[in-house]
């Protein structure tokens, strides 16, 4: 097994969208209740409505961002909507660390596209641009000390793998 350089796992953790997602599951539940006909309602009426939104806000909770940086390649996953992506180092043409904001650039954070690069993010104002001969894409980060240290390494494996004259 080769070893891991780099490792990463984030979440969406802000406390501006839980209050958000809160306030809104917390007001559909109270709308089912305030709603309610002259006959109040049973386990069975209330059954779907506090599943689907009790199975959103789990869905929410499980979304995560994994970038794993290795000796000779580079794997990202964003739980539960991409698998495991793999590129070789050999594969990769550049990898750069850059300061964005995912509001302006990209319309937030989670999997975007803005016309020319891919985005998946979950917070914050760091990313690393991933080029390779036909995708582009960047992958947040909130370690961009450890990131450029990796990046390093990248530019002296790609180095390394030039012709000689």
């Amino acid at each position: 097994m080769t070893p891991v350089n780099f490792q990463e796992t984030q979440r969406f953790r802000q406390f501006w969208i839980w209050a958000l997602i809160l306030g809104i599951s917390g007001f559909s539940v109270s709308s089912l209740f305030l709603l309610e006909d002259k006959e109040p309602l049973t386990l069975g009426d209330l059954a779907f409505p506090l599943g689907m939104i009790l199975l959103l806000n789990i869905l929410f909770l499980s979304f995560t961002l994994t970038t794993r940086i290795e000796a000779n390649s580079l794997s990202y996953r964003f739980f539960p909507f991409t698998r495991w992506r793999t590129f070789r180092f050999e594969e990769i043409e550049t990898l750069e660390l850059v300061e964005y904001n995912g509001l302006w650039e990209y319309g937030g954070w989670g999997i975007k596209w803005n016309g020319d690069t891919w985005s998946y993010t979950t917070s914050g104002m760091w990313g690393i641009i991933v080029k390779t001969t036909n995708k582009k894409f960047l992958l947040g980060t909130q370690k961009p000390e450890e990131v450029r240290q990796v990046i390093d390494r990248f530019k002296a494996f790609k180095l390394a793998q030039q012709p000689e004259d």
